[in-house]
């Protein structure tokens, strides 16, 4: 924007400087170009004026949702990162869900209840729900559900989505999930504490153009 008033302006001085040795003829049109110029130059101001107060209006919703995250992840005590794209609340398994189940537990729609309160406040925003898992192979009895980790949590994911789209009105424009499996672990599979951090639902959350790459993250 400041480019095309630079250009605009420049423009402007030349048309001014050559009406000095111009014809009469010459200087009627000259005045004509001025004039389109100057128009030119003042929508450009009124476009740049809007473009900062929808960029202001951006930064304060975004500043306001931070803010709704902050609270959430501080109530439910989980963890949280925030990005120049998105920001990321990351809920264990035993908030959403008993051990290799993939239906929400009462506890985990109550999160979600929570979650969906702040999402239906700011339609501007997309989802990425992701599930992941430990390393452990699917029990033998799970079979019949899960035969694997990936289906296990691409279906709590889904589950997820599911649940925001069905109980809460979420649009599920604004929602994508994916299962990772036990293939981004957090921690170490080799202890307790570490299989249970790798245990998780991770939720993106970000202004909607960024999701027209995925490959971005």
């Amino acid at each position: 924007m400041k480019a095309k008033f630079l250009v605009l302006t420049v423009a402007l001085l030349l048309a001014a400087m050559l009406t000095g040795c111009a014809t009469k003829g010459q200087l009627k049109a000259r005045d004509a170009e001025i004039a389109e110029l100057k128009k030119q130059l003042e929508e450009a101001r009124n476009q740049c004026v809007i473009l900062e107060g929808e960029r202001d209006a951006a930064e304060d919703r975004a500043a306001a949702l931070q803010g709704d995250l902050n609270e959430l992840s501080d109530k439910l005590q989980v963890e949280m990162e925030k990005s120049e794209k998105y920001t990321m609340l990351r809920i264990p398994e035993q908030l959403l869900f008993n051990f290799s189940q993939a239906n929400l537990s009462t506890g985990g729609k109550d999160v979600l209840n929570d979650i969906a309160e702040i999402l239906s406040r700011y339609t501007e925003y997309d989802v990425r729900v992701e599930g992941h898992a430990d390393n452990r192979k699917i029990k033998p009895e799970f079979y019949d559900k899960f035969r694997s980790n990936w289906e296990l949590s691409t279906a709590r994911a889904t589950e997820v989505v599911r649940y925001l789209i069905n109980k809460k009105g979420i649009s599920p424009e604004r929602l994508i999930a994916v299962g990772y499996g036990e293939h981004r672990p957090i921690a170490s599979n080799d202890t307790v504490e570490g299989r249970q951090q790798n245990r998780r639902v991770e939720f993106y959350i970000a202004p909607q153009q960024i999701y027209k790459d995925l490959r971005d993250y």
